[in-house]
């Protein structure tokens, strides 16, 4: 699986980063100054993350609620454990 965050405009003004990973602090360092940018009008370093693929989800749409459920649910346990 892709460990990059995931950037995608939304609508012409309207930016979104998100997905660290665990890598939080560095990675949402860069992501908010590569934000600034593009709210500023420079979209080079946004358009080179946002063009990152991501990979689709494994089992396809009918099995991506579901596992997730399932996953959640393990985790949960997992965290009271």
């Amino acid at each position: 699986m892709n460990r990059m965050p995931y950037f995608r405009r939304v609508e012409n003004r309207v930016f979104s980063a998100s997905g660290y990973s665990g890598h939080g602090v560095a990675m949402a360092t860069l992501a908010g100054q590569i934000m600034a940018e593009a709210v500023s009008g420079t979209m080079e370093r946004f358009d080179v993350m946002a063009n990152i693929p991501v990979p689709q989800f494994p089992g396809g749409k009918s099995l991506r609620y579901p596992l997730l459920v399932l996953a959640m649910t393990w985790f949960s346990l997992r965290d009271r454990l």
